[in-house]
């Protein structure tokens, strides 16, 4: 980890009282997820304050806590003052989705800072919706070739290159159901100035 007192200090910020109780009333969640969701924002806010010039995104998931986090003006406005060191604005209105690489090198910067993948529960597959998409073509494709073989042979084959393609994807953060979500282009989700963009941060993603 780059900053271990940045991360100590975000970590050890209080969330505003009732906070937990609020997030599973609002979300349906259990305790314990909602505990865990909010762990998950704090380590988001983290990469997101260790290096400026990255744009960080949040999972749907993230984003709930974020903002309803932002709600309490006050807790928010001290929670980027004392714990991150700067500002870090929420979008308004809904938050656009936009292709995965932005995600991908939040996802990347993320196992490298914290030394493990992130919850596929919390920060599921940026390109789960492709790789579907692959996996189901290779499986149609063996399918017809069976039909026109008159063997199994080719259904058997598109079969397992689906499956593997989709065991690769279970390997890294894939959730069913969910979908990504980012901030707009330019804002590095702190003062709308753009950095460039880049990862940064060293290490490379």
């Amino acid at each position: 980890m780059k900053d271990q007192a940045l991360w100590e200090r975000i970590d050890a910020h209080p969330m505003p009282k009732g906070f937990i109780d609020a997030l599973t009333a609002q979300s349906g969640w259990t305790r314990d997820r909602a505990e865990e969701t909010v762990r998950e924002y704090k380590r988001l806010a983290y990469l997101v304050a260790l290096v400026k010039t990255a744009r960080r995104v949040p999972s749907t998931a993230v984003e709930q806590v974020w903002r309803l986090h932002g709600e309490d003006r006050s807790a928010y406005q001290s929670f980027c003052s004392e714990a991150l060191g700067r500002d870090w604005h929420l979008p308004d209105g809904p938050v656009p989705r936009r292709g995965g690489r932005d995600m991908e090198l939040t996802l990347k910067a993320y196992a490298r800072e914290f030394g493990e993948t992130a919850p596929a529960r919390i920060w599921p597959d940026p390109n789960r919706r492709v790789r579907l998409g692959i996996a189901g073509g290779f499986a149609a494709a063996g399918a017809a070739g069976s039909v026109a073989a008159s063997s199994v042979g080719p259904v058997l084959a598109g079969g397992a290159l689906a499956a593997l393609i989709l065991w690769l994807g279970n390997r890294g953060s894939v959730e069913a159901g969910d979908h990504w979500w980012y901030l707009p282009g330019g804002d590095v989700g702190f003062d709308g100035s753009d950095g460039g963009g880049g990862d940064g941060g060293g290490g490379g993603d």
